[in-house]
């Protein structure tokens, strides 16, 4: 039975944003050693990405079934701007779902939970993907083992087109050691596995950047990234397949020279929780 005429069909609303920032959290438990700590890392990466944005975007979290702890902050404190709630359908079911819900001139930013970001993070990466022809994703920090994975249309784009292009040792020691650190390796091992490693650097117009992205953070435009990504059951190894397709694609992989992002780990050091707490 129906009585009337649903008085919102003739409503027009504005439910989609140019620019969404995204995370995908999941946190179990706080018990296991692994996650004991991880809450405050969560907390740091979701409340550095708000404040430091520089653009007008919308924030969004899809949670992956995490602990009480982690959803009544988020429900009561964080309060994004949307929020997902589900049970853990794995980073890449969700990552696809995000990019896939949106028209295609929408510029999404994707990353872990475990992203600390510095101020304009997401400015900055935008200057290089409006700046640069053809991109499919950029990132905000240079990793020098990324430069080893599928960047073979970016070097042949980059050896073609760009003004300038270059090999050499950018990236700095502190910037590797941070990295190192924060993934669980030991710097000095670190070395001496990458010693023949090099840094791709490129600059087109007058702006630099690296011939390189990287999975755990990146932004891209719906209608660009959206077709590529897929829905699997594997709930975290399939980045170097993204990594892939963006590259087969004849894509551009793109990072800031500048260090806007930065991953941190399952412990929050010292110097990111100044930077966190001062803020």
């Amino acid at each position: 039975m129906k009585v009337g005429v649903n008085p919102n069909r003739t409503v027009v609303v504005d439910a989609y944003p140019p620019v969404i920032a995204s995370v995908i959290t999941h946190l179990p438990d706080l018990t296991s050693d692994y996650h004991k700590t991880r809450l405050d890392v969560v907390k740091c990466s979701l409340e550095t990405m708000r404040r430091n944005t520089g653009v007008d975007c919308e924030i969004m979290v899809w949670d992956n079934g995490s602990c009480p702890e982690l959803r009544d902050w988020l429900i009561n404190e964080y309060k994004p701007d949307r929020l997902v709630l589900s049970n853990n359908v794995g980073k890449a079911q969700a990552r696809t779902s995000c990019f896939r819900m949106y028209p295609p001139e929408t510029i999404i930013a994707t990353a872990d939970d475990d992203i600390f970001y510095y101020p304009d993070w997401l400015k900055e990466q935008i200057v290089l993907l409006k700046h640069y022809p053809n991109v499919g994703c950029v990132s905000g920090w240079p990793v020098r083992t990324q430069f080893r994975f599928h960047n073979k249309s970016t070097v042949a784009w980059g050896k073609r087109y760009a003004m300038v292009f270059e090999y050499g040792k950018f990236i700095s020691e502190q910037e590797d050691r941070d990295f190192c650190t924060s993934i669980g390796r030991d710097y000095n091992s670190q070395l001496r596995t990458t010693v023949h490693d090099f840094d791709l650097r490129l600059k087109y117009k007058g702006v630099w950047a690296y011939a390189t992205g990287h999975h755990c953070q990146m932004i891209g435009y719906s209608g660009v990234l959206g077709p590529l990504m897929f829905y699997s059951a594997e709930a975290m190894m399939t980045e170097r397949t993204l990594e892939k397709i963006i590259d087969d694609a004849g894509l551009l992989r793109l990072t800031t020279v500048q260090r806007y992002t930065r991953h941190i780990g399952n412990v929050l050091d010292e110097e990111l929780e100044v930077l966190w707490r001062k803020e």
